[in-house]
């Protein structure tokens, strides 16, 4: 009824939905079934950004390990639990728990000596598993956090100004993303070569997968610079202090001249016809 109510009112919208509430697909396929103009995108891509493992995989196909690589990661769910005590193990150091496609951070730990808390770490899986379909054991990369937004326009995309996350525990986790006093969060230089290497693979990535408006991918890179992919934000955190504003305003655009100029220059997806014979 709501989405009728906004088509027929032939309104602009713009999806802030996080999560498993509007970047999963779902909502991207109800407004496309439903014909509404806004920055939902096409569902099968958000799907795709969603889902951590399937992501990651798609980036490893696309860019060579000289270009960007990815940590060691398995999917584990209710079939193969009783060996994740085992594939931690076998990462031979820190380990970062997660859910598959989730969002928001939500159940992510990092557990510095895993051998020291796998009762913690099972616990911690299954707690995931009543939310998620899998949840991700990953190698911890030791090393610095970047982020780079980009804005998708009608033929190209604009890499935004490149930031880079501070933590003391060197983990940017769900704590970490609540209270702003334990981050620091600034913009890394342009000139500098990690930064013009993390925009490079952005690029690549966000033109790839006819991703629409604006974005945010989020990398690793270790002490011998080696770029890490971790995850693609279908939709950015836009409030004041984050990221994704932060860099914006860097960039010499407001939140709200963003909205504005995607509501008046922004690709409108578009459902193909379904083939229902071929003559």
């Amino acid at each position: 009824m709501a989405f009728d109510a906004i088509r027929e009112r032939k309104e602009y919208v713009v999806n802030l939905l996080h999560g498993q509430f509007g970047e999963d697909g779902g909502v991207q396929t109800i407004a496309a079934l439903s014909g509404l103009k806004g920055t939902f995108g096409d569902p099968q891509v958000a799907s795709l950004t969603m889902n951590k493992y399937a992501m990651s995989s798609f980036v490893s196909s696309l860019l060579p390990p000289e270009v960007v690589r990815m940590p060691k990661t398995a999917l584990i769910n209710c079939r193969n639990l009783d060996g994740a005590i085992q594939i931690a193990h076998s990462f031979r150091g820190p380990v970062v728990v997660k859910p598959n496609s989730l969002g928001l951070s939500l159940f992510t730990a990092l557990f510095p000596n895993p051998a020291g808390c796998e009762a913690n770490i099972i616990d911690l899986i299954q707690t995931i598993l009543k939310y998620d379909t899998a949840a991700l054991l990953q190698e911890f990369i030791d090393g610095d956090e970047y982020s780079c937004g980009c804005i998708v326009g009608w033929c190209d995309v604009t890499p935004l100004p490149v930031a880079k996350i501070e933590t003391e525990s060197r983990f940017f986790g769900p704590i970490e993303k609540n209270d702003g006093n334990l981050v620091e969060k600034t913009i890394v230089d342009g000139k500098d070569i990690v930064s013009q290497r993390i925009k490079h693979i952005t690029r690549k990535i966000a033109s790839s997968i006819e991703l629409l408006n604006f974005s945010r991918f989020d990398f690793r890179v270790d002490s011998d610079s080696n770029i890490f992919f971790l995850e693609c934000n279908y939709i950015p955190g836009l409030a004041k202090g984050s990221i994704f504003e932060m860099v914006l305003q860097s960039h010499g655009m407001t939140v709200v001249e963003l909205i504005a100029s995607i509501a008046s220059h922004s690709r409108p997806y578009t459902m193909k016809d379904h083939i229902v014979k071929i003559k």
